[in-house]
């Protein structure tokens, strides 16, 4: 069976009839690629033989768990699953270190962490916040964090932002089982422990050594984010839904836009990266939610003013992308802005409204598709 022409074998086939190269410079260009093609090949294998471990590890922990769980203790069980959950990480960190399957690896030793962190949690069925087992407890899942975190952040960027996220799932169970806060007081304290770090990893952005800035830049990023997320959290837990909290999540997100922002045109070149567009174009997408949600459940605006606000994130969105080329962004703005449309021409003409604003919606949406061409090709097209 002949194998189908790739791109690459396209491109070079095209670049020699135009005599941009030789057929011997061809050549070598081909034989590259198919022996790159071959080694990426072996990646995929040993991802997919990676992935059929894991669920072999998945398939041997269900069986265990079927036959003994019941007749363990709970302190027992809480061993259990921390042993084993140190295990899978342990796997991966072998994994990354002798045979550099770094995802795999990477996956591996976030679940491990994920499986020692619901081992600690169950431990609030043998003993009770405060006690001498609890501090125990609480103290390993400092330890843990103490050890693994500096760890996470020299392996690589997508440990680095796992790292990030899971650190503060350690404190919450050293603040829960050590100390017996409730939740809102710990929810309180995370939001205290995410400024700061915030704040630390801003203030420290020109000493990053450059081998360290990839990973600082995503745990910084994973801050910002998780921040978010614990603003969410306090706003509708111990805040209640309030207009303070709503507000604070607008803020977050103005910083988080800011700050990308800032990245993509003012940052030192040594700190600039092409992600910083896709990072923005989530602000997009989630700023125009949360201004739906500000003006129609915190202001009490009808469909109209909570409409307006998602169509004008939307239409930010839009200008920016196409007035830097910022595909991503112009796409973001685009599906806020015709969901925003969607929804205020339902509350306004149901049925009717709904078909006017797709139909208006997709004249938009094919001129933005012109325009997007023109911004590809550049100064050069037609």
């Amino acid at each position: 069976m002949a194998r189908r022409p790739r791109p690459i074998d396209k491109a070079l086939d095209r670049w020699t009839t135009k005599g941009l190269l030789s057929h011997a410079q061809a050549a070598e260009l081909r034989a590259e690629a198919e022996v790159e093609h071959r080694a990426g090949t072996r990646r995929r294998g040993q991802l997919l033989v990676a992935i059929l471990g894991a669920v072999a590890l998945i398939l041997a922990a269900g069986l265990f768990a079927e036959r003994s769980w019941d007749s363990l203790s709970v302190g027992g069980r809480v061993g259990v699953l921390v042993a084993g959950g140190a295990a899978v990480w342990g796997l991966g960190w072998a994994l990354r270190r002798r045979v550099s399957w770094d995802v795999p690896g990477t996956l591996l030793q976030a679940g491990g962490q994920g499986v020692i962190l619901l081992g600690l949690a169950y431990s609030e069925r043998a003993w009770t916040s405060g006690t001498p087992g609890a501090w125990v407890v609480g103290l390993a899942a400092l330890v843990t964090l103490a050890v693994l975190g500096p760890m996470g952040f020299h392996e690589g960027v997508l440990m680095a932002a796992i790292q990030t996220a899971l650190s503060l799932l350690y404190l919450a169970l050293f603040m829960d089982r050590a100390l017996g806060l409730d939740a809102d007081t710990i929810v309180w304290c995370l939001d205290g422990v995410v400024a700061l770090a915030v704040a630390a990893q801003i203030l420290s952005m020109g000493r990053w050594a450059e081998d360290q800035r990839d990973p600082a830049l995503m745990a910084l990023a994973t801050s910002l984010w998780v921040g978010l997320v614990m603003v969410v959290i306090t706003g509708f837990g111990p805040l209640d839904a309030s207009t303070v909290g709503v507000l604070g999540m607008d803020l977050w997100l103005i910083l988080i836009a800011g700050l990308t922002l800032w990245g993509i045109h003012r940052a030192p070149t040594e700190l600039r990266r092409d992600a910083y567009e896709l990072n923005l174009a989530l602000c997009v997408a989630v700023g125009g939610l949360l201004s739906m949600y500000t003006l129609g459940e915190t202001f009490n605006l009808d469909s109209a003013g909570a409409g307006f606000g998602g169509v004008a994130a939307g239409a930010a969105g839009m200008m920016y992308g196409l007035r830097h080329g910022a595909t991503a962004a112009l796409l973001a703005g685009s599906g806020v802005a015709l969901f925003a449309t969607w929804v205020f021409a339902i509350g306004q003409a149901g049925a009717l409204g709904g078909v006017v604003a797709l139909l208006v919606s997709a004249a938009v949406l094919f001129w933005l598709s012109t325009r997007l061409r023109a911004v590809d090709e550049g100064p050069h097209a037609a």
